[in-house]
């Protein structure tokens, strides 16, 4: 017998409340409904233009962080909330998604099928009609390149019938089991952002679980940090993460890191020469300061990459 809801959902809210009551809206119509939604809330004070609270449901649990502490802290902060309700897994999804009705249940039959699979991803969508596929399963290769598989095809074109191993789960939407929070410990927060959940499934492997997709699920994906132009922590962590997560579980040299860095660099570089050709030496720096500290360990939250403006 259960003590508690076998689900417990959580969203991380970060400043665009709009996005999270429309994410909760779309949970709160899932077919399994035995799920405790639960959300973080990492905006600033000064950016709060409302109490998250009372735009949602009474019966969703709302943790204030006190700020931007990282998506990783912002989910544990959920995480520890929910082994409190004895919830069988923890679902993580971002707030700037929208649920399929059906897919709590595939994942949670699919995980039912695969006693030995400890984190359970599914497909994620743009907004197009029709939608082409932003991830169908995390790949990586060489020291620690990853790649989204089936990235920019049409949805209706890639089968889906069958359950696929994969390297890694994005954060956007991530089942996984009680007993793999307990055995490995909680999401790794020295990223502040990106490649957390990647490190996360890679230690639960080495723990003896398995990574899979479920097949017939589905969300769609509002991201907001798309553009001709990058955002400067996307760069920034995406390129000091790289370093510290290559280092860490391919024991990789930072001249290979760099090597295999060097399509992201170069490509976001030419984007910025074309659309902002006076912002190149910003860019320029800020990619060295990320590899310079990534290269010292420089981990956690970097204030100052707010400086560089090249949106």
């Amino acid at each position: 017998m259960r003590l508690g809801p076998r689900v417990a959902t959580i969203v991380v809210n970060y400043r665009h409340h709009n996005d999270t009551v429309r994410c909760l809206n779309s949970l709160q119509a899932s077919t399994d409904v035995d799920q405790q939604l639960i959300v973080v809330d990492n905006t600033e004070p000064e950016f709060a233009r409302a109490d998250l609270a009372d735009l949602l449901d009474p019966a969703v649990r709302t943790i204030s962080a006190g700020g931007n502490i990282g998506f990783a802290a912002g989910c544990n902060l959920g995480i520890n909330a929910a082994l409190t309700t004895h919830a069988e897994f923890v679902w993580l999804v971002n707030p700037d998604a929208v649920v399929d009705p059906s897919t709590l249940s595939h994942l949670l039959a699919t995980a039912d099928e695969h006693p030995d699979a400890g984190v359970i991803g599914c497909r994620i969508l743009d907004d197009g009609k029709p939608p082409r596929i932003l991830f169908n399963g995390g790949v990586i290769e060489g020291k620690g390149s990853t790649l989204h598989a089936d990235a920019g095809k049409f949805d209706h074109d890639v089968a889906d019938s069958s359950v696929r191993e994969v390297d890694y789960v994005t954060g956007a939407c991530l089942l996984v089991r009680r007993h793999v929070i307990r055995q490995i410990g909680l999401i790794p927060e020295e990223y502040f952002l990106y490649y957390e959940e990647t490190d996360f499934c890679l230690h639960a492997q080495r723990a003896g679980w398995r990574t899979i997709m479920a097949p017939h699920t589905r969300i769609w994906h509002y991201k907001r940090s798309t553009g001709k132009l990058p955002t400067p922590y996307y760069i920034y962590y995406m390129c000091r993460n790289r370093v510290h997560f290559s280092q860490r579980f391919f024991s990789a040299a930072f001249d290979e890191i760099e090597a295999e860095l060097s399509p992201f660099i170069e490509g976001w570089g030419r984007r910025i020469a074309i659309h902002a050709p006076h912002l190149t030496g910003s860019f320029e720096k800020l990619v060295q300061i990320a590899l310079a500290d990534g290269r010292d360990g420089r981990l956690g939250r970097r204030d100052d990459i707010s400086d560089f403006t090249f949106i």
